[in-house]
Formats: structure tokens, sequence, C-alpha cells
């Protein structure tokens, strides 16, 4: 009789590597590793808190990596679709007592020395032998107690090619309307109705014939390399932030001990100033006080005299005593005795003043852009998916915004203007009316700004019930607008100006006459077209030209916009095409038959672009 394995030799089979007890509902990865349900969802719940939405994790035990199984915002469901291990559920359920299932159906009693993952059933070393000699089982894999691991216990008797909703049933058809494997049941069921059903060998050959399989995988690898590309970026950019703050810190302490030790040069300074304001005036209130002294001296000296001289009775002296002393009295009264006062006291700097009242050495600029990996310029093309038309009888729409919640705006140049407001889904919601020659609408924070031609001002809405808040009077006929670093930038026609949100000028820009649409560039450069001259220029915020861009195909260039990574993109309603440049100013591409585009506002976070042709046609793209 074979020796079974003792209790102790399947602890490590029999418990979860994560809680150290019994397995309790276990579920194994691909990598073959099983653990408890609880313990695996509470793993991966914990893995996936700190980045979500993830696309999969890593095994506790190998680390492999695993793709999600699920929808990828529900990390908390993941572990409820892999499969449970039946064959160590068994395992945990059988007594201590390891005895061959075969033979207990005979009512004998032999110790196992073996397992069969396919029938989940322990094994005699004879049962073992005739079972591997039996037609129906000799396939099945057997393993050894003293060699069983957790990570080689997992169910054999799965059909890999099984329907995955009729357990029972291979896979035979593929159906092309649902893009869905299915086997005899699901084709007389669910997919009785559709038109293009294949056996899996027919759809298996268009897949080889057509090169599906090759193209599918260049579209991953080029996937892959766009992400590893991104990911090098992504850590270089991490060496650059680190570069950048060590320069700061090193600048900040060479700027900190500078002015310290300016400041100790000016303290001493003003401590000499200050020695030498008293010792100045020591000197001055000295030279006083001696002549004060002298004719103190002098006064007594006339006192004792004729003091004297009241009890001599010696007319002669007395009458020559007191002359004498009168003569003197009389000399110093003439004599000019002073009495000064000097005060000394100090007037602190205004700069000082500043300086104690700042609340920040420097201010820290953290800018962060994001854009979508999987976007690029040149491989876009613009499917229709949306179209409508401006309501109002003749409506002249010059420009468009998107807003912070999705929603999109636009304004009707008309004299009785108005601004449209269009949900998410393209419906009107809302209309600004009673401005006069609205040309363009942006958001500002909680404000919404709408530049007025007729009436030279901003008038100023809340983002959220767009009521009117104000009036910002500009002084100039105002078209496009647009906003940087907290300041507001308007088309006037043959200037741009630079304001504040209260309205105050803080530059102009001369610019040729024409200019009504502007945008502005990550870096703070300024982007306009003139329709006129049919150029695209760009300026520095100091008003230097950095390029200029005309094409041949370039006719009547309007609104403008600027993606996530800088591309800038003009409706050129003259020409029916979107020249799309770089941020240097040269040309990516056109995207042609594009009729009269007035405007052209992207929203890359849902993948779409609104165009406005003629104005008053509203199209929306998928990109």
């Amino acid at each position: 009789m074979a020796t079974s394995l003792d209790s102790s030799s399947m602890e490590d089979v029999t418990l979860c590597s994560i809680c150290f007890e019994k397995f309790k509902s276990p579920r194994f990865l691909p990598c073959t590793h099983s653990f408890c349900h609880g313990c695996l969802s509470s793993y991966i719940v914990n893995v996936c808190k700190s980045t979500e939405p993830r696309l999969g994790f890593n095994c506790p035990l190998c680390r492999e990596y695993t793709p999600c199984p699920g929808a990828f915002d529900k990390s908390d469901e993941w572990a409820g679709l892999f499969p449970v291990n039946e064959v160590l559920e068994t395992i945990v359920k059988k007594p201590d007592g390891k005895l061959c299932d075969a033979c207990l159906r005979e009512n004998e009693s032999e110790n196992a020395i073996g397992f069969c993952l396919s029938c989940s059933e322990y094994l005699c070393k004879m049962c073992t032998k005739y079972h591997k000699r039996q037609l129906h089982s000799r396939d099945h894999t057997i393993c050894q107690l003293n060699e069983m691991k957790s990570e080689n216990i997992f169910p054999e008797s799965r059909n890999i090619h099984g329907c995955p909703e009729h357990k029972k049933e291979t896979i035979k058809f593929f159906c092309n309307d649902h893009q869905q494997s299915c086997c005899s049941v699901c084709i007389g069921t669910k997919h009785r109705k559709c038109e293009s059903v294949d056996t899996v060998e027919d759809a298996a050959k268009n897949i080889k014939e057509n090169g599906q399989l090759d193209a599918l995988l260049g579209d991953v690898k080029n996937l892959e390399k766009k992400l590893t590309k991104a990911k090098s970026e992504q850590e270089k950019n991490v060496a650059e932030i680190e570069n950048s703050v060590d320069e700061i810190i090193e600048k900040t302490e060479r700027e900190f001990k500078e002015l310290v030790d300016h400041l100790e040069i000016l303290k001493n300074k003003h401590l000499d100033e200050v020695a030498g304001a008293l010792k100045k005036g020591r000197r001055k209130l000295s030279d006083c006080t001696n002549a004060l002294t002298d004719g103190i001296q002098c006064t007594n000296y006339c006192c004792r005299n004729i003091e004297r001289v009241k009890e001599t009775e010696n007319d002669a002296e007395m009458v020559t005593t007191y002359y004498r002393e009168k003569e003197r009295l009389l000399q110093l009264e003439q004599f000019k005795f002073t009495k000064i006062n000097i005060a000394i006291s100090e007037k602190k700097s205004q700069v000082l003043k500043e300086v104690r009242n700042m609340e920040t050495f420097g201010d820290i600029e953290y800018a962060e852009s994001d854009h979508r990996i999987t976007y690029d310029v040149h491989d876009i093309a613009l499917s229709l998916v949306s179209e409508f038309s401006i309501a109002g009888g003749s409506p002249s729409v010059q420009t468009g915004n998107f807003l912070s919640n999705g929603n999109f705006v636009a304004a009707d140049y008309r004299t009785s203007g108005c601004c449209f407001i269009y949900n998410k889904d393209w419906k009107s919601m809302e209309v600004i009316d009673g401005l006069t020659h609205p040309f363009e609408a942006i958001q500002a924070g909680e404000e919404l700004l709408v530049t007025c031609y007729e009436t030279r001002s901003i008038e100023v809405f809340s983002a959220s019930d767009l009521h009117k808040l104000r009036s910002v009077n500009i002084n100039e006929y105002v078209f496009g607008i647009t906003k940087h670093n907290g300041a507001c930038y308007v088309a006037c026609g043959n200037k741009i100006l630079k304001i504040d949100m209260s309205g105050k000028k803080l530059k102009e820009y001369k610019v040729e006459w024409g200019t009504i649409n502007i945008s502005t560039t990550k870096h703070g450069h300024l982007v306009y077209s003139n329709p006129s001259l049919n150029t695209v220029t760009a300026i520095t915020d100091q008003g230097d030209t950095v390029w200029q861009y005309k094409h041949i195909k370039m006719k009547e260039p309007r609104g403008l916009d600027i993606d996530s990574v800088g591309n800038i993109f003009v409706a050129a309603t003259g020409s029916d095409n979107i020249h799309v440049l770089s941020g240097a100013g040269s040309l990516i591409r056109i995207i042609e038959d594009i009729l009269q585009p007035v405007f052209i506002k992207l929203m890359e976070e849902r993948s779409i672009c609104c165009v406005c042709s003629n104005r008053k046609i509203m199209k929306v793209y998928k990109l």
C-alpha cells in the first residue's frame, strides 16, 4: 500500500497566499495562480485605487501582468470574472486523509498518491495506472501529491473553444453582424435573424487572406510604440521638472544670500549715518553749551562784584564798579547767545515696507496640460455626425466656443443679435438676446465674456445662469477675443488690445487692418488671421512677429483654434478648406471639402470638432 502525503506537506496547496487560510471560492488568473475570491478582489481594488481607471494588474505572486477581464472603471467586479478553481475547491473540501475516490466507490480504502485535475479525484497507485490506460481518460493530467503546487492546480476540463453563454457547446460560427463567435444554439436563437454568419473556418480564412492579423498586429505595435514614446517623454519630463526645481532652489538660495548681503551693507551704512548724525549733533550742542557756560561764568563774576561794592563805603569804588558792570551787562546782552534743538529720526524706505509685506519670495507657476496619445493630426479624418441650422431668419454666425461644462456657445452677429447655447447633444438650451452685433463669446472662469461690435463693449454674464453681471467699455470696435494668463486680448480691426478683466488697457499691438479673429498659443504667442490679406500671423507678447503664413490654397482665413499639442487650425472660408499649422507656422496638412468654414473648434476629450459653414450651418464631426 502506498504511503500517503501527510497533511503538513499539503498545507501550501490548500492555503491562499494572501490570507494564509484555506481557500474560499478560489479564482485563478491566466498565470495559473489561485487566490480566494475576496482576497483577490481586495487586492485588485487596492492596486487600482492610485490610478483609476486601470487596464489591468500584476499577479500578487509572480507579478505577471493580467489584463482586466471587465470594464476599466469597475475594478471591484474583476475578481468575479476570473474562473473558479473547482479543483482547488474539491481539494479544500476533502478530508485530511487522502484516500482514493475510485476505491471508495467500491467500499475500499486505499491511500491516494495522485490527483486527476480533469476528474477532480484522488487516485491510488493502481487506479492511476488504469486511469492512464482507459481511452477516455488517458489524456487526463494526474498530479503526484508529493509534487503538487498551487500554481499547477487548475481545471483542465475547460473547453477553451466553448461558447461563453452555453458552456457545453463548442464555437462553430462567427456572426459578422454582431462581430461575435457563437455556437449552434446561439445561431438558432440570438443570431437567427442575422444576415451574415460564417463558419469559424471561413472566418479564419478571411482573416488570414485579408491580412487582418498582420494589420491588427501592426496597429497594436504602433500603439505600443506611441505609449512607449509617451512613457519615455513622461520620464524625461520628471527629470526636467526635477532639474527646474533644483535650479529654482539654487537661484532662490543665491538671490536670498545676495539680498541678505545687500541688506547687511545697507544696515551698516544706515547705522554709520545714525552714528554720524549723533556725532554732529553732540558737537553742535557742545559748542552751544560752552558759549552758554562762558556767559554764565561772566554773569556770576558781575554778580560777585556788584555784591561786593554794595557793602563798601568808598563812593569812588562803587561808582566805578557800577558803571563797569553795567557796561559789561550791555556787552553780554549784545552777545548772540543761541539755544539749538537737534532731533534725530529716520524715514524707512518704501521698498523695505514692501519687503515686510511680501507674502511670497516669488510666484511658482505650475502649468499642466495633457492630450490623448492616440490623437495624431496627420491621421485625423472628419466624419459628420450632426448637422443643423442656426435659428432665425438670416443668421450670421462668426464664432463659437466650447464651455467648460461641454456646452457650446455661438454668437449671431446681427444688429439684434444673440448668443445660442447648445448642450452636449447639440440641442438648443438657452439664448442670450438683447445684444448688438455680438462677435465672439468665451468663458473666463465663472464668467462668459461677449464682445459687441456696435456698443464697443464686452458684455459679461454669469457662466452658470447667464444673468448679466456688467458691461466693460472698450471704446474701440471689438471683434474676436481670447485669454491667456489672466489677461484678455481683443481684436479691434487694426490693433489688438491686451486688457485685464476690468477692461484696463495693459498693452496695444498695431496690426494690419482687417484683423478680427485671434487666439493664443500655450507659449503666449498671439495668432491672428486677416481675411483681406489671406495671412495668418503670430506675434510675441511684446509685439514682435514670430512668423506669417500664406498659401495659394488659403483664402479668407477666419476662425482659429489651437489643439493641446500646439497645432493651429485655420478655417479658410474662401477656399473651402481647413489648414492645420504647426506651432512654428509651417503647414502640416490641408483638410479639403469643408464648405465655407467660418470657424472650427475642437473638443479633444470627446474626439469631436464643430465647424460653422456659410455662417448659418453648424456641422459636428467625429475626429
